[in-house]
């Protein structure tokens, strides 16, 4: 199959890294002289190789859009109007009522459209969908996630909808659902224009979901708990090693009294795969058979509402039914 990756920038570099190990015939389409001549080292022949996305457009079956979130309606919109398959990186778009339109055409298109909500396709959070349909960790009572770790803030979107935005889709599969509400605080420390640290609480009829989004933090942390009332998940999608533990703890009523019951501490091994590849590869699979993908438009549609309506609890310091 052809395909055309368009942005080798620093996300994009590990996409045209692991498409190079795909069965794909791989074009590349990236503005700056300086990063076309690093594909060139890279092993991307000459002829598949070009300034302008449109060069190769009509050629490739799937574009990979691994761009400036700015420019993904645009591009998309030009892509689905060829008819042809599209990964585009999160957030699908800039704003909700593009990413509307994006989802709304990708309908029309009929062609496949994935969006690159990364943490869907971990290993990790296969495992947790798994073991929370098997009811083993019984009702869910409480989500909890932290994104956050010293780093240089992003110029082109604040943190909520760069890192925070990666949980917010992660809670609304792992909940089979989306939240009803939403309260916010997304605080511009460093006075850029954008949010640089957030608090963001979700309510999933009647289950909370908080989660916590920084630059500032010195650890790095992916880290989320997902309570039920028969055990608890512990995930550190930041770790290579020991990702999930599960607490068999418990709260019991004994005679109008509650009383923390603690069980064993299960440590799963799961699978070492890079979730990067997998969602590719997927993508790949999803094109080549018409097949539905694990994140649609629709979904990249629905976390982005959320980031957006997160930022207008915000400015209006109050909780926004949704």
């Amino acid at each position: 199959m052809k395909i055309m990756l368009i942005g080798t920038g620093r996300w994009g570099t590990n996409h045209l890294r692991v498409l190079k190990n795909l069965n794909v015939d791989l074009y590349v389409a990236e503005i700056s002289a300086s990063e076309r001549k690093k594909c060139l080292e890279a092993g991307i022949q000459k002829d598949h190789l070009t300034g302008d996305y449109r060069d190769f457009l009509d050629m490739v079956s799937a574009v990979d859009v691994v761009t400036p979130a700015s420019t993904h309606f645009p591009i998309c919109r030009e892509i689905l109007e060829k008819g042809k398959g599209i990964f585009v990186e999160k957030p699908i778009a800039k704003t909700g009522s593009e990413a509307k339109k994006l989802a709304a055409l990708a309908i029309d298109a009929g062609t496949v459209f994935q969006v690159g909500h990364i943490f869907r396709f971990d290993p990790a959070t296969v495992f947790i969908k798994e073991y929370i349909q098997s009811d083993e960790l019984g009702e869910i009572q409480y989500l909890w996630g932290s994104f956050s770790g010293f780093k240089r803030p992003r110029s082109d979107g604040g943190v909520t909808i760069s890192d925070a935005i990666h949980f917010i889709d992660l809670f609304n599969y792992l909940a089979d659902g989306l939240p009803g509400k939403i309260f916010a605080r997304c605080d511009d420390i460093l006075r850029r224009g954008m949010d640089d640290i957030a608090w963001i609480w979700m309510d999933y009829d009647g289950v909370s979901a908080v989660i916590e989004a920084n630059y500032f933090s010195p650890e790095k942390k992916r880290l989320i708990n997902i309570v039920g009332d028969k055990a608890t998940i512990v995930c550190d999608f930041a770790s290579s090693q020991d990702k999930i533990k599960i607490y068999r703890n418990r709260h019991v009523l004994d005679n109008d009294t509650w009383k923390a019951v603690s069980g064993e501490i299960v440590h799963k091994e799961v699978l070492l795969a890079e979730p990067l590849f997998l969602e590719l590869k997927d993508f790949i699979h999803c094109v080549v058979t018409n097949s539905r993908p694990r994140v649609d438009a629709q979904s990249g549609v629905n976390a982005l509402m959320l980031v957006e309506a997160a930022m207008q609890s915000h400015r209006e310091d109050c909780a926004v039914s949704l």
